[in-house]
């Protein structure tokens, strides 16, 4: 008979029609995480040392900044905050050594000394990576203790971010300088 709904059949297209949606939903997600995996922009020290003095309420008195002859270098080393800017004469510099955190940060997940979320992302060709933590290491190479942030590599620069402190101050000072350097978060 024209016109009457059946619902055994308006069942089975409201499933396929959720199924779906689910589908395309989940492909979203799918980009848009691969997206935030995309490729960080470098940071210029002067905009570092901006995010710095905003982000902990300090001013140029309170960290160090130190021109070397083959690397610039501003560190702000106080509270159990380990926040640094490295900016090399050669990029190769820069790369070895985030080799060299990202060595140690294999072998602390390698060895299961780790306990809470990590994620690392890198890419040689494009020159990028980065190794973002929250949780708790026992790797007396890498870090010992509650960390929470990330150390970042582009092109030339490495900058590191991390607190070794659980409190919500600190990780809260973290994360308002990784934001605003616009680097992804742990």
């Amino acid at each position: 008979m024209y016109g009457v709904f059946d619902k055994r059949k308006g069942n089975k297209m409201k499933k396929v029609l959720t199924n779906v949606v689910s589908v395309i939903l989940i492909a979203s997600m799918g980009l848009s995480v691969s997206g935030c995996a995309g490729k960080i922009k470098p940071v210029a020290k002067k905009d570092f040392k901006k995010a710095l003095e905003e982000s902990f309420d300090i001013d140029d008195d309170d960290y160090t900044d130190y021109n070397g002859s083959d690397c610039d270098n501003v560190w702000y080393v106080e509270h159990d905050y380990y926040v640094e800017y490295y900016q090399f004469d050669d990029e190769d510099d820069a790369m070895d050594m985030f080799d060299e955190f990202y060595d140690r940060y294999e072998d602390m997940v390698d060895d299961k000394d780790f306990k809470g979320r990590h994620r690392s992302v890198v890419n040689d060709k494009k020159a990028y990576g980065y190794i973002l933590l929250k949780g708790e290491s026992d790797d007396d190479d890498f870090f010992d203790g509650d960390i929470y942030g990330g150390i970042y590599w582009v092109d030339d620069t490495i900058i590191i971010v991390l607190v070794s402190s659980d409190k919500d101050k600190y990780v809260d000072n973290i994360t308002a300088m990784i934001r605003a350097l616009g680097y992804p978060k742990p």
